[in-house]
């Protein structure tokens, strides 16, 4: 048995439901365990808004926190 460990999008919000989806579609016994998400604050530095971030992601109960990319040209991603 294999395991493929895959970062997409999809537009169920519902993780349980979406986990059905998978099994239903031939995934066995398949597990979300990992999100991205895209912040946008108003900051004077790449730093001050990495800082923001991990405090907001921590208040919401975020674990094992990568800051992966940073900078003012990603605020309309």
């Amino acid at each position: 048995m294999e395991t493929v460990v895959a970062r997409f999008h999809h537009p169920i919000r519902d993780l349980d439901e979406l986990e059905v989806l998978l099994g239903r579609a031939g995934a066995r016994d398949p597990h979300i365990t990992g999100y991205t998400v895209v912040l946008t604050f108003d900051s004077d530095s790449h730093e001050d808004a990495v800082e923001t971030a991990r405090e907001v992601l921590d208040r919401v109960g975020a674990t094992r926190i990568k800051i992966t990319k940073r900078g003012k040209n990603l605020a309309m991603a």
